[in-house]
């Protein structure tokens, strides 16, 4: 699947995602839709369920580590698939700081068409980088 949001690169037996946004805060939207996306039919979420989620790195790359893996655990331990996520990045002396409102509905495998368990995020081939005016991120997740 490819969009304006993100796309696939194909892998061997893992996902590799890219994703794009104007700012680094929608790109770190678009990588966590692209995760969902993973897992199951995002479109085929009713976000009438409001979550927030905070969380800090001491860089960017563990700050989007840290990010898409609590947007799994919105999942494994609430049920809840998120599909809609405005997300603000403030940097804070040495630590960066994520703050987001993301929306979501109960999860369900047929409604929501599920396709795979995401095992885990991985550093590995991890990239975030600027260019004109559009930053990039490329993650590859576990399956």
């Amino acid at each position: 699947m490819s969009s304006a949001e993100f796309r696939y690169i194909e892998h061997v037996s893992d996902a590799m995602v890219e994703a794009y946004g104007r700012t680094l805060g929608e790109a770190f939207a678009h990588s966590a839709r692209a995760l969902v996306n993973l897992v199951c039919n995002v479109s085929k979420v009713d976000p009438h369920k409001i979550v927030s989620i905070e969380t800090t790195g001491f860089d960017r790359k563990s700050l989007l580590y840290n990010w898409l893996e609590k947007v799994l655990l919105v999942l494994l331990i609430d049920n809840i698939i998120l599909a809609k996520f405005e997300v603000k990045i403030k940097r804070h002396k040495d630590m960066y700081h994520l703050f987001s409102t993301c929306k979501g509905d109960n999860f369900l495998r047929q409604k929501h068409e599920y396709k795979v368990e995401v095992k885990a995020i991985t550093y590995h081939g991890m990239k975030i980088s600027d260019k004109k005016g559009k930053v990039i991120i490329r993650f590859l997740v576990d399956l």
